[in-house]
């Protein structure tokens, strides 16, 4: 595990959360996303199993599409958080 993949899923998570809750959309996942975030002490292996375990399934991490308050959907809002998934999948898939 480096310090530099630890690092970078932090980041991730912190950002995606901001995105959502700036959107007001799924709540519930910002708020797993940023206390996953704050999990500084957790073992890299549990970290790691923790983030890979949300990208499965129905529900998951890669089914979140954020919509303005109209409904829509925000392409831009979603085109960030695209990039910080994919970072987030990568910098966890590096951890060792």
């Amino acid at each position: 595990m480096t310090y530099a993949d630890l690092n970078k899923a932090e980041i991730c998570l912190m950002e995606m959360s901001k995105l959502l809750i700036s959107n007001n959309s799924s709540l519930d996942w910002a708020k797993k996303l940023q206390s996953l975030s704050e999990k500084k002490t957790m073992h890299s292996d549990d970290f790691r199993l923790q983030i890979k375990r949300m990208f499965g399934g129905m529900g998951s991490l890669n089914d979140i599409v954020i919509c303005d308050s109209n409904g829509k959907i925000d392409r831009d809002a979603n085109i960030k958080f695209d990039y910080f998934r994919k970072e987030l999948y990568e910098s966890v898939s590096n951890l060792i």
